[in-house]
């Protein structure tokens, strides 16, 4: 009997790109530089793939108070002279830096000045460094940069990170790596601040001034709270968090103070462990006293709080890989993907491209022409209300594997039901999950208008986010980065 072995031929090509996270938040400002691994391989039996095979942080700044010109305003200034300083100190040219995010996140995102600050540092700080703002998004990345999403693939265990901050709490849990929620509340150390030598508030955040209301006590700016008080307020605080962790969503001091007034629906799984992280969440692992009013806020009293809630409710706690500087490098390492191998970009003049609104079409393989091209336009008018001369991104959902008849039915329907949008924007731009992005590319280019373009980019889940970044190609010359994101502000 004769039989053949085939045998797969791999070729794997790995180069190494800089990216920065730079995290502005309520009480502090931080940044690092990490390595990313970008792989391509190829072979004779499959696709070719291009991913992020490794993460590793080279450079991490100190700990910076975030400079503030009054309690509206960032000082935009020394934010940046901060972001210079950490530049110079890590031995890092702005030209070297390929990718990365600045984020701007908790109650700063608040500020009056916060959407032009962010743009400002985000250009500052390289070709491809995005700007991104929102709860969800500092929620997602916090979980992974704290090493949340990872301790759930290793233990197949549900995980919820809480990044507590001093402006807001942000949770992210996560099942086998997967983020099945995300939520944030208005609660965090910096949210009562007091006078020099003296618990007389200086500062309050509205919903703690209600909740002082409700309980009877007075926490009003000019007010004087004693220990005792501040201690009830936190306590109060405290049950809103631990209440995220509820499968129901019903507690009353959780629905309060969340940022989002929105429907909660009943979490999907019960969740087995928690994680803190965050400057808050670093004092909760702490054992040893601290002065209460070092940093003349609540943070501390909020901490312990936290502490006799946990035991209380008999919450099984983890230690994080990472605590205060969670969300910076989320930020950093984590808030990046790379399409490749398998895309369509016909001309590369146009990138980068940043702040694309994204425009979803669920179920787009089984959807009528009619209907396919019903939802397109009734987006696109939607968001073109927003900003007329905006490009658009098209993100196709599909639930299987897709043959050459499923793609040419695609293409024919993203031709038909775009005439609109090519109207007014010379360029195509399609997000599809799946290796398809240079066959349904190919098959789009072939019956674009003469002058138009077309990029599509695979192997990206844009899950919720609301905006898309794309980059230039870095290290492997097919390989573009991109960032899904949202930009909120004044939550």
């Amino acid at each position: 009997m004769s039989f053949f072995i085939l045998t797969e031929r791999r070729h794997i090509v790995a180069e190494k790109i800089l990216s920065v996270g730079i995290d502005i938040g309520t009480t502090t400002t931080s940044l690092v530089f990490s390595n990313l691994t970008v792989e391509k391989t190829t072979g004779d039996m499959f696709m070719p793939k291009t991913a992020i095979t490794d993460k590793t942080v080279i450079y991490r700044s100190p700990i910076y108070f975030t400079p503030l010109r009054s309690n509206t305003e960032l000082n935009a200034k020394k934010i940046r002279q901060i972001i210079e300083a950490e530049y110079q100190s890590a031995g890092v040219r702005v030209s070297e830096v390929e990718t990365g995010a600045v984020i701007i996140t908790g109650d700063t995102a608040r500020k009056t000045n916060a959407e032009r600050v962010l743009a400002e540092i985000s250009q500052f700080a390289g070709d491809f460094v995005v700007a991104a703002a929102g709860p969800r998004l500092e929620s997602i990345l916090a979980g992974k940069g704290s090493g949340a999403e990872g301790y759930s693939v290793d233990t197949v265990e549900t995980i919820c990170n809480m990044d507590i901050g001093g402006g807001t709490t942000n949770t992210a849990t996560f099942y086998d790596g997967k983020c099945i929620d995300a939520d944030c509340l208005d609660a965090g150390g910096r949210l009562i601040r007091f006078k020099a030598g003296s618990t007389e508030i200086e500062y309050v955040f509205p919903k703690i001034a209600e909740i002082g209301r409700q309980m009877g006590i007075s926490a009003q700016i000019g007010d004087t709270l004693n220990e005792a008080e501040i201690g009830k307020l936190t306590d109060v605080m405290a049950d809103a968090i631990i209440g995220k962790l509820q499968i129901s969503q019903t507690n009353k001091n959780f629905l309060l103070l969340s940022t989002e007034q929105q429907e909660h629906k009943p979490l999907m799984r019960e969740i087995d462990a928690v994680c803190f992280s965050g400057g808050i969440g670093k004092l909760v692992y702490e054992e040893e006293e601290k002065n209460k009013l070092a940093f003349r806020d609540i943070g501390v009293y909020l901490a312990d709080s936290l502490k006799r809630a946990v035991k209380k409710h008999g919450i099984r706690l983890v230690k994080p890989k990472e605590t205060i500087s969670a969300t910076v490098i989320g930020a950093g390492s984590h808030s990046v993907e790379v399409s490749g191998g398998t895309i369509t970009i016909t001309q590369l003049n146009k990138l980068p491209l940043k702040n694309l609104p994204i425009l979803t079409i669920e179920d787009a393989l089984h959807l009528s022409a009619e209907d396919f091209r019903s939802q397109v336009k009734k987006k696109y008018h939607w968001l073109q209300d927003l900003d007329q001369e905006q490009n658009i991104a098209l993100n196709l959902k599909v639930d299987r594997k897709l043959g050459f008849r499923d793609i040419k039915a695609l293409a024919e329907k993203i031709i038909d039901s775009t005439k609109e949008l090519l109207a007014v924007q010379d360029l195509l731009i399609i997000i599809i999950h799946g290796d398809y992005g240079k066959v349904l590319g190919q098959s789009i280019s072939m019956d674009l208008p003469e002058g138009k373009d077309v990029i599509c980019i695979d192997s990206i889940d844009a899950g919720k986010g609301d905006y898309v970044d794309i980059g230039r190609p870095v290290g492997i010359a097919d390989a573009v980065p991109v960032v899904i994101k949202t930009i909120a502000f004044n939550y």
